[in-house]
C-alpha cells in the first residue's frame, strides 16, 4: 500500500513536469511561472529558480542581479529579461532543456 502511494506521487510529479513543459512551449516563460505559482508546484519552481541563479546565467540575464524570492519581484525581473529577445530565447531554451531532462528522470523513477 505504501509503495503504491510513492509510485502515484512519482507519477504525479512526472505529470506536473510534463504540464510545465507544455505551458512553457505553448505560452512562454512568464506563463509557465504563473502556472507553477497557481498550482503551488514549489518543487519545480524552486528548482528552476536555482538554475536561473547560477552565477554565469544570472550574470548574462540580469548583470548578476538576483531574480528575487518574492513572486512579484521575480516577475518584474522576468519582464526586464523579456526586453531583450536574445536573453528571453536563451532563458526559454535552458528551461525547456532542463524540464526535458527532469521529465526523463521522473519517467525513470516512476517506472
Amino acid at each position: 500500500m505504501r509503495k503504491e502511494g510513492k509510485s502515484k506521487e512519482k507519477k504525479q510529479h512526472e505529470n506536473n513536469i510534463r504540464d510545465a513543459l507544455a505551458v512553457l512551449t505553448e505560452d512562454g516563460v512568464y506563463a509557465m511561472f504563473v502556472w507553477l505559482e497557481s498550482k503551488k508546484l514549489s518543487e519545480i519552481r524552486v528548482g528552476l529558480r536555482e538554475l536561473m541563479s547560477d552565477a554565469e546565467i544570472k550574470k548574462y540575464l540580469l548583470n548578476g542581479k538576483n531574480l528575487g524570492e518574492e513572486f512579484d519581484e521575480f516577475c518584474e525581473n522576468l519582464q526586464e529579461i523579456a526586453r531583450d529577445l536574445d536573453k528571453l530565447l536563451f532563458l526559454k531554451k535552458i528551461l525547456e532543456r532542463t524540464l526535458t531532462y527532469a521529465l526523463y528522470h521522473a519517467k525513470t523513477e516512476a517506472g
